[in-house]
Formats: structure tokens, C-alpha cells, sequence
């Protein structure tokens, strides 16, 4: 199957709610029937079925979306909507009952243009009005407003209600706003009470809202226009996206992305004027040679651009530019591939939904960070147990579909990604991800430290690989991207383009990325705070873990899996030296005081060690040897120097003393080692907080 196809079998299997709002994670979601769109109105009138005025009232903005008939685009010129549409085509008195003072025109002449847009509109809307009223499909409350509105009293109505306000010459300036919207912008919608008698009962249970007086509900009236517009269609062509005949699309929709999205197509060619050339196309007639090159269904294309909306709005990710969607064939909940583990597991578990933005938003203050203790951990057997529950809920014959969006330019939007796979696979490649990748990470939720196995999110890899500290707050900085002139971050979108298929089609990762979170974790001293160095130093973890990983798949020589746990066994030069760092900097920081938060010896020569190992490690033991000293308690002394010495003798004495760099299984090392040193050996703890204590009670016996 294509994409078209696709999104045509989403819309037709849902078809039942196209015209429902529905309520969805705490906003309102709405798939739309074939020829509507969503705009936002500012007024509501309010008539009875024979046309007569009741009412009328200015909207509020989170009542304003209004599903409206919205056949084409309309881009620019004096073009009327079916049925809602702005003041100057529903108000044909506009003109008489008051002076527009167009305060924002840029001269004369535009004034006289916009008094002449006022002029024309009117007609154009009671032209189109009164052709559905005549059709075979006509509908009694359409009726009711074509009655109401050829009267030409709208505005005198609005006035006298006082949701237009003129002065005392008749004047309504276009500086009044009304819900943001100039006054000649404002945009209408109709209530039309009909005087049926109907019972509670019925009206309850009315699926098709014919008993609400909100026309814009009503899919009786929904079901009128689309009858009545397919039947406007003079000419039927093939459509090469399912081969049938039927009423070619002249534009596309647009608001794919959002509502926001007014401009980017995914179908477009309006190029019908200034050829250099024309190849063999016979005509430059827009009406006759729209259509000699593609021709697409306006059904095929109406089902697939509102599918598309609908599951975007349901279930979509659209962040800097990025607009990614996936959805099982029966609408099941499956995890998303670009959350983090403790995402996935956040959504189907019985607490509140996790907010990725707020773990990145929040962090620990310096003196806060060493004090907070993990309250929540996520471990591998959880994660690995809900993919299972997933997996239990799917039936042999569900599938996925992914697809990404993004837009070069305004007017232009193209599908970045499309992929089609069984459900099974995708569980079971997302499942590989993340074993693969697996490492401890933590996040800040509540001032809390809470910590999860798995791998991160693609943001915040693309955080720790490509972002930099950033904030007013020198004492709390955040790690952010870099932005362009369009508050986009292209890091962002090439990071989701590159991850993608190694999550999803189990593809190798990209070496320069490993490179560059490996150079990022090796210089500690570019992150005020600790905490932001620890998700970077884990996410390059992850990432090194996962190239060894693809190596013992592919059977070469260097491919190891990794384990989370220190491997004392493990004689891999990088590995051992990222050791020796981890033991020179718990024993440096052992000795500092409670709040000390300055650097230590390890991390300041940390990115030269990763070059030239051998010589900085001589470095740093020779001003470790004060630390060393402090350490009052014998006991301490020598378990760091045995540690050494132990970590020492598992080297090639060539490797050793070699000044080759070290790869990224250093850090992994380093990484282990660290949180060995956190535990309690033997009985004891290792934390500077405890030796302190304990060289209080320890009398002096000098230096050593």
C-alpha cells in the first residue's frame, strides 16, 4: 500500500466519527467529514426555522472552532464559503448600516479596494446559498439561514444586540478586535432552533445530532453539503491513486500539521503562468489542464488529508519542525519509537502520564544534586514486561504505520519517512533498541532524582550530543539547541532522521554520532551542572554500548556486549583506564567538605587523558598523592591503592604504557567504576560524607 491508501483505509474504518468531536487526552479531536475544515468564529447568531432573528452573541476563544463546509482553499480573491463564512458575505446591509474606517489601509486606493471586496461579497454568498437551497439536497436549517440572511438585516441585528459597536456617525473603525480578529475578518456561525417536539429519549439518542440547534454538529446537514457538492462536479477523470472515476481535486487541503499550518500542501502545482516550458501539455487553461499531468479524486484526496489531520491530532509528535505519526491498523496503543524507556513505561502505567518537557525543563540545584535520593526506578524486566502486555492485545494481522513530515518552505510540505510493518516486528525492533542501548538514566520529575534502564529519548540524544548550556540562571543551566531565524532546530530534525531507522528497521547507528557524544562526555568541564554532564556521559554510554552491540552481530573481532554492571574480568585497555580515572576522582572528592563542589584532578585533565592516557594518568597519581594523605583512616588508603593496583595488572604492559587514545569503551568503564564506588564495600561506604566521619574519630598519625 501507498500512503493515500493508507491514510484511506484509517478514514474509511473510522468513518462513523467523521463530524463528532470527541473528547481526547483533554482537548477536543474531531475527524472531518469529506469537504470541511475547522475555522475559528468570533460571532454566533442565533434564528428560529423560518428564518427569524433570535439572537446573537460574541464567542469566546476556546469555544470558537467551527466545523465549517470548506470545499477549496481559499488563498485570495473574493471567494464565498458554502454556508459560514465572515461578516461581509453573511451581512449584506454591511454597507448601509454602518461606515467601515479602514484605519489600517495603507492608502486611498486601498481603501477603495477593501469598500469594493464589501460590495462584491454579499452576492457571491447568497449566489451559493440559494443553489443548495434549490438542490435536491437541500436541508431545512440551510434554508432557515438563506431566509434569514437575504433579508439583508445582519448587521442592523448585530448592532442592535450590541455585538458590533459603531460610534455615533455609524462608523465601525477595523481597529475594534473581536476575539483578536478585525471586525471585517470576523467570522459567523449559525444556531438554528427548529420547533420539532422531541423527547428526552430522542434527542439522546439522536448519533446524528439532528436535534442540536449548533448546525455545525448536525451531520444531517454535514451529509447535505457533501451530496450537494459532489453533484456541483461537471467532469469525472481517472485518479491515479486508486484507478477509479471520479470528481478530480483542483487544490488540496492545508492545516495538515495543525491549525497553525495554514500554508504547506503535500499536493500542489499551481505553477500555471510565466512557463519557460511546457513540454507536452496541450493547454494552459487552468479549468481544461489542471489535471493532464496527475489527476487525484477529490474523495481520495479529502479522505486522506483528513485522516492524516485526525491521527496527527490524536497521536502525532510535532516539535522544531519535526512531525512524526504512527498508528496500529485497529488504533491500539503501541509505544512511541522516539520516547525514552521511562516514557513508554510511564504511559501504561496507573500514575500521570510522564511529560517528557517537564524532565528536561526541571533540574537540581548544585548543593541539591548530591542529596536527592532515587525514588523511582525503572528496571529493563519492567520495560521489557510492558512491551510484553503490548504484544498480548495485538491480533495476527495488525500492522503499523509510520510517517514524517517536513516543510523547505512555507507553501511546501513533503513525507519524509513512510514505513509499513507488522506490529510484532515493530515491538520487537523497539525492544532491541533499547536493550541494546540499555544504560542507566536518570530525570528530574518534582525535584526528585528518579532513574530508569533503557535508552533515552531521541531529544535528549540530540541534547547531550549536539546541546550546549544555555539560561539567565548561571547556578541552573539548561541544556538547549541551538535555533535558526525560524525558531527550528535542524540538530533536532537530523537527529530524529538519523535515529529513525535504527530504531525502527534495526539499522547501524551513526558512527559520527557515537564520535561526538563520546567527545562531549570526555569534557566534564563544559557543564556547570553535574547533572546535565550525567545525562550526556550515559546517553554516550548508551550509544558506544550500542556500536560494540551491531559489531557482535555482524561477527567482528571488537564486538562485545556490555553489561551495566563493572566487569572485573574485562582486560580492554580503554576500559581499565577509564578505571583508573573513575578511582582517582572518588578519591579526590572523598576528601572535600560537605557543599565542596570544585573540580577535581580527574575531570579537569579528563579530555587529555582520552588522548594521551598513559601520560596524563602520571599526572594525575602524582597530585592524587595528597588526597591520598587526608585519607586519615589506613583502611581507606590501602583499599584505594589495592584497587589500583588490582585494576593495574590486568593491562598488556605495551597497551599501558601506550599513548594511543582511548576508544569509547573507556567511558563505560569510568561509568561502572563510579557507581561501584557509590556502594559499600566490605561493609563500609565509600561516600566522602562517611570518611569524613569516620578521619574525625581516626586520631592523627601524621603524614604518610
Amino acid at each position: 500500500m501507498n500512503w493515500v491508501s493508507s491514510l484511506c483505509a484509517l478514514y474509511d474504518a473510522y468513518a462513523n466519527r467523521a463530524g463528532e468531536v470527541e473528547r481526547w487526552k483533554g482537548k477536543e479531536l474531531v475527524l472531518l467529514p469529506i469537504g470541511y475544515d475547522t475555522m475559528e468564529a468570533q460571532i454566533e447568531i442565533h434564528i428560529d426555522q423560518n428564518g427569524n432573528f433570535i439572537g446573537a452573541r460574541r464567542l469566546e476563544k476556546d469555544e470558537a472552532e467551527t466545523l465549517v463546509p470548506y470545499p477549496e482553499s481559499r488563498t485570495s480573491g473574493i471567494k464565498a464559503l458554502p454556508l459560514f463564512d465572515s461578516l461581509p458575505y453573511i451581512a449584506g446591509d454591511l454597507q448601509e448600516a454602518v461606515t467601515f474606517y479602514f484605519a489600517g489601509a495603507k492608502n486611498e486606493k486601498d481603501k477603495q479596494n477593501k469598500r469594493a471586496r464589501l460590495r462584491e461579497s454579499f452576492p457571491l454568498y447568497i449566489a451559493g446559498l440559494k443553489a443548495w437551497c434549490d438542490s435536491p439536497f437541500s436541508h431545512p436549517k440551510v434554508t432557515a439561514i438563506y431566509h434569514y440572511v437575504v433579508k439583508q438585516t445582519v448587521a442592523k441585528n448585530l448592532i442592535n444586540s450590541q455585538v458590533l459597536s459603531a460610534d455615533e456617525n455609524g462608523i465601525i473603525s477595523d481597529k475594534i478586535k473581536i476575539q483578536n480578529a478585525p471586525v471585517e475578518k470576523a467570522f459567523v456561525r449559525f444556531r438554528v432552533f427548529m420547533n420539532d417536539i422531541n423527547s428526552p429519549d430522542s434527542i439522546l439518542s439522536d448519533p446524528d445530532n439532528a436535534h442540536d440547534s449548533a448546525v455545525w454538529f448536525d451531520k444531517t446537514v454535514q451529509r447535505s453539503f457533501i451530496a450537494y457538492y459532489l453533484s456541483t462536479f461537471q467532469k469525472k477523470d481517472l485518479c491515479y491513486m486508486t484507478g477509479e472515476h471520479m470528481p478530480v481535486a483542483k487544490t488540496n487541503p492545508v492545516k495538515i500539521r495543525g491549525k497553525w499550518d495554514t500554508k504547506a500542501k503535500l499536493i500542489s502545482a499551481n505553477d500555471d503562468s510565466n512557463f519557460s516550458y511546457r513540454g507536452r501539455f496541450n493547454t494552459k487553461e487552468k479549468e481544461t489542464g489542471y489535471n493532464e499531468a496527475l489527476s487525484i479524486g477529490y474523495i481520495t484526496s479529502q479522505k486522506a488529508h483528513n485522516a492524516l489531520k485526525w491521527i496527527i491530532r490524536r497521536q502525532g509528535f510535532s516539535r522544531d519542525g519535526v512531525c512524526m505519526v504512527a498508528w496500529e491498523s485497529a488504533l491500539s496503543y503501541l509505544p512511541n519509537f522516539y520516547d525514552s524507556a521511562a516514557g513508554i513505561l510511564a504511559k501504561v502505567s496507573d500514575d500521570e502520564e510522564a511529560d517528557e518537557e517537564e524532565f528536561e525543563e526541571e533540574a537540581l540545584s548544585e548543593e541539591d544534586e548530591v542529596d536527592v535520593a532515587v525514588t523511582n526506578y525503572v528496571s529493563a524486566a519492567k520495560f521489557n514486561a510492558a512491551l510484553d502486555g503490548y504484544a498480548s492485545k495485538l491480533s495476527d494481522i495488525s500492522n503499523m504505520v509510520l510517517l514524517a513530515l517536513d516543510s523547505a518552505t512555507p507553501g511546501r510540505l513533503a513525507i519524509t519517512y513512510y514505513k509499513e510493518l507488522d506490529s510484532s516486528r515493530y515491538l520487537k525492533n523497539l525492544r532491541t533498541w533499547h536493550e541494546s542501548c540499555c544504560w542507566k538514566h536518570e530525570y528530574i520529575r518534582d525535584k526528585k532524582l528518579q532513574v530508569y534502564e533503557g535508552m533515552a529519548s531521541i531529544q535528549e540524544i540530540a541534547l547531550a550530543i549536539y546541546g550546549t548550556e544555555q539560561g539567565e540562571d548561571k547556578s541552573n543551566p539548561q541544556l538547549k539547541l541551538s535555533k535558526n531565524s525560524d525558531n527550528k532546530s535542524p540538530l533536532l530534525v537530523s537527529a530524529f532522521e538519523r535515529l529513525r531507522p535504527c530504531i525502527i528497521e534495526g539499522a547501524a547507528i551513526p558512527r559520527d554520532m557515537v564520535r561526538a557524544s563520546v567527545l562531549k562526555a570526555s569534557n566534564p568541564l563544559a557543564y556547570a551542572a553535574k547533572f546535565n554532564y550525567s545525562k550526556v556521559l550515559h546517553v554516550a554510554c548508551s550509544m558506544v554500548k550500542r556500536l560494540y552491540w551491531e559489531k557482535k552481530q555482524r561477527n567482528e573481532r571488537e564486538g562485545v556486549i556490555f553489561k551495566m554492571e563493572l566487569d572485573k574480568s574485562n582486560r580492554d585497555r580503554s576500559y581499565l583506564y577509564g578505571r583508573l580515572l573513575a578511582v582517582a576522582e572518588q578519591v579526590e572528592r572523598s576528601t572535600y567538605e560537605k557543599g565542596e563542589t570544585r573540580i577535581t584532578n580527574a575531570e579537569r585533565y579528563m579530555q587529555a587523558f582520552s588522548h594521551a592516557p598513559f601520560r596524563t594518568w602520571t599526572m594525575i597519581w602524582e597530585n592524587l598523592q595528597p588526597y591520598m594523605r587526608q585519607l586519615k583512616k589506613p583502611s581507606w588508603r590501602e583499599f584505594y591503592k589495592n584497587l589500583v593496583g588490582e585494576i593495574t595488572e590486568l593491562f598488556e604492559y605495551d597497551e599501558r604504557i601506550s599513548n594511543e587514545s582511548l576508544n569509547g569503551k573507556y567511558l563505560l568503564g569510568y561509568d561502572c567504576q563510579r557507581s561501584e564506588l557509590k556502594r559499600k564495600p566490605n561493609g563500609q561506604s565509600s561516600s566522602g560524607e562517611e570518611n569524613k566521619e569516620e578521619n574525625k574519630e581516626e586520631p592523627n598519625e601524621g603524614e604518610e
